[in-house]
């Protein structure tokens, strides 16, 4: 009966550490990377989310600072009215990497992603993830009429999202907030209908669809 204790004891140590896990990256980020919010007021969100308390914090900008979702890898805080972070953390190896994306919704969300090592020291995106182009939003090239549809497009705006249950990363084409109507509707019949989805394959994100 006391080893069966015991290992009950245990299994709820070892639980307990990977539920802090996302929240111990979010405490040690360096303050360059989060300046409205410093780390003892980070530990303030996260108890105020496990203890279900709403309402959040009065960041160093006097806006207001929320943690909206946590589990074990994952986080998304609400920095602002018009942005917001989600963390996951990646496994590589025998090694954490800590993926970071920023959004902007001004209105259109634009989205930045960012991959950190266990020390918060700036990794290549380039070497975890290939950045969507403009023609990845789009059909095929042998359609008629794309070519010229993908020309009217300046600037892809995108929102990244991370899946809080696995290590799945969505991408959405966010431009119809950003174009003139009259131009959406024209080149809206040659973008695909589906996000895009990457999956972490232990090293790097792959491209599903």
């Amino acid at each position: 009966m006391n080893r069966v204790i015991l290992a009950f004891c245990f299994l709820l140590c070892i639980s307990g550490l990977k539920a802090q896990q996302v929240a111990a990256y979010f405490v040690s980020m360096p303050e360059e990377l989060l300046l409205q919010i410093e780390p003892n007021r980070r530990k303030d969100m996260i108890d105020f989310f496990q203890h279900g308390q709403k309402g959040g914090i009065t960041n160093a900008l006097g806006g207001n600072s929320e943690i909206t979702a946590m589990s074990d890898k994952y986080m998304s805080v609400s920095l602002s009215d018009v942005s917001k972070m989600e963390i996951c953390v990646l496994s590589k190896d025998t090694a954490d990497i800590i993926a970071v994306v920023r959004t902007v919704c001004a209105p259109a969300c634009d989205s930045r992603i960012s991959f950190y090592d266990e020390q918060w020291q700036l990794l290549d995106t380039k070497d975890f993830l290939q950045l969507p182009v403009n023609a990845d939003f789009f059909v095929a090239q042998e359609v008629s009429g794309r070519d010229e549809a993908l020309g009217m497009v300046d600037m892809m705006l995108a929102e990244y999202r991370f899946s809080p249950d696995n290590d799945v990363l969505t991408v959405d084409c966010t431009i119809k907030d950003y174009l003139p109507d009259e131009i959406y509707k024209q080149i809206a019949p040659f973008l695909k209908k589906e996000a895009l989805q990457y999956s972490w394959n232990g090293k790097r994100y792959e491209l599903k669809n």
